[in-house]
C-alpha cells in the first residue's frame, strides 16, 4: 500500500535578532507558505534540533548566557509549545538530537569543542554536559547516524572531519549515560573550511560543504564500523567563478569590500532520493545544486539567486519543495525542485523573522 503524502507541513525557523521561532504553514501541493505564530526563545537563538520522531524541538541561543531551549511539537496542529530550557557553558554553532531522543550533541566554533546532553534533563533546566571533548579546533557541525551509534564533526580550523562511537550506558528508564569514543579522521585539503554536513540516504557517504569554496567533499563511510575513509571533492562551482576562496572569519577585522569578494558558504542538504545535493552560499546569496553521479561523484547542475545571505534552507519530507531563508531579508522562500534537472523554481514568499537562520520542517498528520 502506498502512503499518501501529506498535503501540509509546519515549518520552524529560529529568527536569531529577534529571540524567537517562526512557526509556519506550507501547503505541499501550491507552495504557499504562511506565517502562524511566533513563540519566544531567548537571545541570539540560532541552531535547531528536530527529534526523530518528529515531537520534539530544540533551539541553542547564543546570547551573553547561552542555552538550550526544549519545545513540545504537535504535527497534527503543526505547532509548538514550551517544554522548558536550561543554561549551558558553551555557545553552540550546531545541536542535534540522537535518534532514541536521549541525548543531544552540539558543537562550539569558539570554544573548540563537542558537548553531549542529557536531552530530558536539558528540558528539566540542567545544562551539564554528560561529556565535553575538547580540541577540536572550530567545530561547526555535529550529526548521528540514523542507528544512533555514530556521530561526525567537522572542524572548520583544522581542515578535519572526526569520527566517534556514542556510546549509551543506561536504560531508557534510567539516568542517562553516554560516551563519545573516538574512531577515526580524515583530514582534507588544507583550506577545504568543512562546515555542515549532511548524510547520503543509504548512509554509506558523509557529504561535507566547504564553507570557504563552496565545494563538496563526498567522504566514504563504513556503516558497520563508523568509519572515514577517502574523499572526493567536487569541482569549483561556475556560478562563483567572480569570487575568491573565503577564509575564517572573527579573528580579525576585515575591509568590507575584501569580505564582498570571498565565498561564504553556510548548509548543505540532500533530496530523499539521493539524487541533488544543494548548497546555500552567503555572499553570491544563491542556491546552488549539484547532481550525484553513479561512481559517487558531483557535478554542477545550476543556481538561483534566494534570500539574502542564506544561511538555512531545508528539503521537505517528500523532496519536492525547498524552504530558504536569509540573516539579511525579512522573508521566507519556498522553491519547487525539478525532479528531472534538479533545478529550483520560486513558488511563494513569506514575511518573517529578522536574522533568520536555521529551518526544520514537520509533515503535518492529518486529524
Amino acid at each position: 500500500m502506498i502512503q499518501a503524502l501529506p498535503d501540509s507541513c509546519a515549518v520552524f525557523v529560529s529568527n536569531a535578532l529577534d529571540g524567537d521561532i517562526s512557526v509556519f504553514h506550507l501547503d505541499t501541493e501550491s507552495g504557499r507558505i504562511e506565517a502562524t505564530s511566533r513563540h519566544a526563545a531567548a537571545e541570539a537563538v540560532m541552531p535547531l534540533a528536530l527529534s526523530a520522531d518528529k515531537r520534539s524541538l530544540y533551539a541553542a541561543t547564543r546570547g551573553a548566557q547561552p542555552g538550550i531551549v526544549a519545545y513540545s511539537v504537535d504535527a497534527e496542529a503543526g505547532s509548538l509549545s514550551r517544554r522548558g530550557a536550561a543554561p549551558i557553558a558553551s555557545s553552540l554553532a550546531y545541536l542535534s538530537a540522537d535518534p532514541s531522543g536521549r541525548y543531544l550533541l552540539g558543537a562550539s566554533y569558539g570554544e573548540h569543542r563537542l558537548s553531549l546532553y542529557d536531552a530530558e534533563r536539558i528540558a528539566n533546566a540542567d545544562g551539564t554536559p554528560l561529556q565535553v571533548v575538547d580540541g577540536i579546533e572550530n567545530a561547526h557541525a555535529v550529526i548521528v547516524s540514523s542507528d544512533g551509534r555514530f556521530a561526525y564533526v567537522s572542524s572548520l580550523g583544522s581542515d578535519r572531519v572526526f569520527a566517534y562511537e556514542l556510546r549509551s550506558g543506561a536504560t531508557a528508564t534510567a539516568d542517562a549515560t553516554g560516551e563519545l569514543a573516538a574512531i577515526n579522521e580524515i583530514e582534507l585539503e588544507r583550506g577545504f573550511g568543512p562546515r555542515h554536513l549532511r548524510f547520503s540516504p543509504d548512509e554509506k557517504t558523509l557529504y561535507v560543504v566547504s564553507e570557504f569554496r563552496a565545494t563538496i567533499a563526498a567522504i566514504a563511510r563504513d556503516s558497520a564500523t563508523g568509519r572515514l575513509g577517502a574523499p572526493k571533492i567536487s569541482a569549483r562551482c561556475p556560478a562563483l567563478a567572480h569570487l575568491d576562496d573565503g577564509r575564517i572569519r572573527g579573528a580579525a577585522p576585515v575591509d568590507p569590500k575584501t569580505l564582498a569578494s570571498l565565498v561564504w558558504a553556510a548548509d548543505i542538504q540532500i533530496t530523499p532520493d539521493g539524487r541533488f545535493v544543494y548548497v546555500s552560499e552567503r555572499t553570491s546569496s544563491r542556491l546552488i545544486a549539484y547532481r550525484v553521479q553513479a561512481d559517487g561523484s558531483l557535478d554542477y547542475a545550476s543556481f538561483v539567486e534566494t534570500e539574502t545571505q542564506p544561511r538555512g534552507f531545508k528539503i521537505d519530507p517528500a523532496g519536492r519543495l525547498l524552504v530558504a531563508c536569509g540573516e539579511k531579508s525579512s522573508h521566507v522562500a519556498v522553491y519547487a525542485i525539478d525532479a528531472d534537472s534538479g533545478a529550483l523554481s520560486l513558488l511563494s514568499r513569506c514575511e518573517g523573522g529578522r536574522g533568520a537562520n536555521w529551518v526544520e520542517i514537520v509533515a503535518r498528520s492529518r486529524p
